[in-house]
């Protein structure tokens, strides 16, 4: 018959304590839960639409830092082309103030769900009427006042809403037509990741 000692149980416990207690300290190589952060994240390895894309000119790229004051990595600009080269006519309203509000309350909520990954996020509008009112209402609103933008980047845009997504060393992606948050958020993933590692903002 097997003898049990009286004094091995309090010795047990105390060194399944202990292990406890290290266990707890050390996480016993169990990787730590991370609650998922519900912003819509790009990868760079997917093949989402674009329109075209390619590098821009030190020139052009320039004058986007200048007009923008634009220092961040990369730089998203929504672009409404004005209601008579719509070639989709939406039903907007007409007043300035109306027609920002209801812009703001689409395009806040749009932006907001995307992992901008420090992306700076421009409006250009081509209707100086319309430029010059949102433009007081929001700093974030600019008017393409000699039509630079329209005739160099979006001469080809078939809808109201566009958008060109470039880094800082010139390098875009460009939809000329309506797009998705999920095309904004693989063009900056993919954007950032073309990125030198010396370039990258912290």
């Amino acid at each position: 018959m097997r003898m049990v000692s009286r004094n091995r149980k309090p010795y047990f416990l105390k060194a399944l304590l202990l292990a406890f207690v290290s266990c707890a300290s050390i996480s016993c190589g169990v990787k730590q839960v991370v609650v998922p952060s519900n912003k819509i994240v790009g990868n760079p390895a997917d093949n989402l639409r674009y329109d075209y894309a390619g590098t821009f000119n030190q020139e052009d790229l320039q004058f986007l830092k200048d007009t923008f004051r634009w220092t961040q990595d990369v730089l998203v600009i929504n672009y409404n082309l004005s209601d008579d080269n719509c070639t989709i006519p939406y039903n907007k309203p007409t007043d300035p103030k109306t027609r920002y509000d209801r812009a703001r309350n689409y395009w806040d909520s749009f932006y907001s769900d995307i992992d901008l990954m420090g992306a700076k996020v421009v409006h250009v509008e081509a209707s100086e009427r319309y430029a010059k009112a949102f433009g007081s209402y929001s700093n974030g609103y600019y008017w393409d006042e000699k039509g630079f933008l329209l005739d160099h980047f979006f001469n080809n845009a078939r809808e109201c809403e566009n958008v060109l997504v470039v880094n800082k060393e010139g390098k875009f992606y460009q939809e000329n037509r309506s797009y998705s948050q999920q095309q904004v958020a693989f063009y900056i993933a993919k954007l950032k990741s073309q990125l030198p590692e010396d370039l990258l903002q912290n």
